[in-house]
């Protein structure tokens, strides 16, 4: 509802693009420059002159620019996916920055600009918009009506500050609806808690444990890598000026042992970069899979949990049930959550905050343009009086928004 998705599909593709040319962009750049350097050792002004020179630097400033640019794109579409969730499970059509600040710990003011900049790229359907109340001067309007809350277990109709306790006040079923229309489309917010009982996947993102085998196999082939290359570091270093060594090892195949120790000079520098390139990205590639691993953590406690709405204290308890003795807030582990949501790896929850409250919406599933009665497609603008073609049903009850500017 709040997404430009073809946009979002095309950026991707070129994020994806961009990463691998700037990394080919940059390492063609180094590899020439570390040949110039080696062969012209001490000669500055040939290597500075060459004409491979500015052609290199040129090609190192691109392939960095392509990479920051690419990596600044995928964090940007993160945000915009992490706030279309959240505006589509809102139910009052409007969101304050304050709220959005705490729940993604940053600012007011880094919340409005990373909007403001995201709404014309990657988003739609919600403006900012000024009010005349001294507190919340600017809001985040969306484009929606909220249709009333009900249990889809006894039928009962509740007001959204009982849908947020998570349980009906009528039957005691957390088997919990809200409908929304959305300019003139209709979704709906199931809170299908009862309906995945102990089901991890439900909550885990896509492809998550074959990503994290991914990253396990990942760092266990840079290990290796890393170790064969630091043998033949070591090994060149230490042999550099050891002729007798390289020559029983090559026989003839060495002319000139002083432009061989040129070439050498040259291979030694490569596998420094290598080396250097290994010792930057291992650390990242434990951090993914660490991460991972925590939020396969979390999904279980989700799945195990019996309510659709987690609060900090629920956090904290399940913790200390589990580790008495950790030191993890749970402030830390919200956060947490806020990021592993952001990445991808957790889905079927989102971080919300209602009536004061931080809160994690659990099992929360959103249907798009589909009859509540008969799940029959819905064609067409939605109106207040609109019915469906198969089952006749009226969609009534919509609660109109009111304006505060």
């Amino acid at each position: 509802m709040y997404l430009k998705n073809s946009l979002i599909s095309i950026l991707k593709i070129k994020n994806v693009f961009l990463l691998i040319l700037g990394i080919a962009f940059a390492a063609i750049s180094v590899t020439v420059t570390t040949e110039l350097i080696v062969y012209y050792h001490g000669d500055w002004f040939t290597i500075t002159h060459a004409r491979s020179t500015p052609e290199s630097v040129i090609y190192f400033i691109l392939g960095v620019l392509m990479i920051v640019y690419s990596r600044i794109s995928r964090k940007l579409i993160n945000d915009a996916c992490f706030f279309s969730g959240y505006f589509e499970g809102d139910l009052n059509g409007y969101v304050d920055f304050t709220e959005l600040a705490e729940i993604t710990g940053r600012t007011p003011k880094q919340i409005r600009s990373r909007l403001r900049l995201l709404r014309p790229l990657y988003m739609k359907n919600f403006r900012i918009a000024k009010t005349i109340n001294y507190r919340y001067p600017e809001i985040i309007e969306l484009y929606s009506k909220t249709i009333t809350c009900s249990c889809r277990s006894c039928g009962g109709w509740m007001e959204k500050r009982v849908y947020f306790e998570g349980r009906c006040p009528y039957c005691g079923s957390s088997d919990l609806t809200a409908q929304v229309v959305s300019g003139q489309r209709l979704y709906f917010i199931n809170d299908n808690t009862n309906r995945k009982p102990n089901n991890p996947a439900y909550y885990e993102g896509s492809s998550l444990q074959a990503k994290r085998i991914g990253y396990a196999v990942g760092f266990g082939i840079e290990l290796f890598f890393f170790l064969i290359f630091l043998i033949v570091f070591l090994t060149m270093v230490n042999n550099y000026n050891n002729e007798p060594y390289f020559r029983d090892m090559l026989g003839r195949g060495i002319t000139s042992y002083s432009l061989f120790q040129s070439e050498l000079l040259n291979a030694i520098i490569l596998f420094a970069f290598a080396l250097a390139a290994i010792v930057v990205t291992a650390p990242i590639t434990v951090v993914r899979m660490i991460t991972i691993e925590s939020s396969q953590r979390y999904a279980r406690d989700f799945a195990r949990f019996p309510r659709p709405f987690l609060t900090l204290q629920d956090l904290d308890r399940i913790q200390k049930a589990k580790n008495p003795d950790s030191g993890v807030t749970p402030e830390a582990q919200y956060k947490h959550i806020v990021g592993a949501v952001k990445e991808g790896y957790l889905r079927g929850c989102s971080p919300e905050k209602h009536g004061g409250v931080l809160r994690i919406a659990l099992a929360k599933q959103i249907v798009k343009d589909r009859c509540p009665g008969c799940g029959a497609p819905i064609v067409g603008a939605v109106t207040e009086n609109y019915a469906c073609r198969y089952c006749g049903r009226i969609i009534t009850g919509v609660i109109r928004k009111k304006y505060l500017f």
